[in-house]
């Protein structure tokens, strides 16, 4: 991609040179997963992210924020295309469990290698794996942080990313071949961002990593090492976000982030 700026990205990530190799896919995966924070805190203030390589670029690279799927998988196939792999993005049905998903609203990537395709993805908000997974295997596939599994389903023609649990195989999300245009991605991000049935404008959603510490925010609720807790105050949250986290925040924002928080968690009178 024409000019993108692949030292910084790369050192944001913290890595040197990346082979174009399944290898070098999936510590590129990686490293951005865990150095770059999935957060939604635009959206949640009302604030329609922009999703073109250099508003992307600049958000995350030059001020030091995360983004999520749109802004994340933008920045991915930025970085992957300038390295020289061969990208293509689709668009998916989040499910959430359900045997149907809703509006095309997930961006991901597909990454053929030597012919053969891998899902890669940087910026699901869920237990996204953190390495590419072979597209056309029906075999159980082990990441990282988990054992996952496509399927297709006939009746929606979709191929589904389950996440393996104990008892159960649960639906994340399931998507097509449908070409997938700049304008599909600004309108499913003008969606996200407007649309009330969806999930960004009412909640904030910020997923890391504190070294090797997965971290999870929903609201106030802190997720961490299988336990969860509630923050309390601004102060708190601007540990989690910008110390934990590293992402740079003007105490403006951790506070608008707050007030909103309170706003939305009061009971109905």
């Amino acid at each position: 991609m024409s000019g993108f700026d692949l030292s910084l990205y790369l050192d944001r990530l913290r890595i040197g040179h990346v082979p174009v190799t399944v290898e070098g896919l999936s510590r590129l995966q990686s490293a951005q997963i865990r150095r770059i924070p999935f957060e939604d805190i635009d959206p949640f203030l009302g604030i329609a992210p922009g999703v073109v390589s250099a508003e992307v670029a600049d958000k995350i690279l030059h001020r030091g924020r995360g983004g999520y799927c749109f802004e994340q998988n933008r920045l991915f196939q930025d970085a992957l295309q300038a390295l020289g792999f061969d990208v293509t993005r689709r668009l998916a049905r989040v499910r959430k469990g359900a045997r149907q998903g809703g509006a095309r609203t997930h961006l991901l990537l597909i990454c053929r290698i030597d012919g053969t395709d891998y899902l890669a993805d940087a910026g699901f908000g869920g237990p996204t794996p953190l390495e590419p997974l072979l597209l056309h295997e029906n075999a159980p596939q082990t990441a990282p942080n988990g054992s996952y599994v496509l399927h297709d389903d006939p009746g929606t023609g979709e191929r589904v990313l389950f996440l393996r649990k104990p008892d159960e195989e649960f639906a994340l999300y399931g998507f097509d071949d449908a070409h997938v245009s700049d304008s599909d991605i600004e309108a499913g991000n003008f969606l996200c961002t407007h649309w009330p049935q969806a999930p960004f404008p009412h909640h904030l959603m910020v997923k890391g990593y504190d070294g090797d510490i997965p971290l999870g925010l929903l609201d106030r609720q802190l997720h961490e090492a299988g336990e969860k807790r509630l923050l309390t105050s601004a102060e708190a949250l601007h540990n989690v976000l910008c110390v934990r986290l590293g992402l740079v925040l003007p105490d403006t924002t951790i506070q608008a982030l707050w007030d909103r928080i309170q706003v939305l968690s009061a009971p109905s009178p």
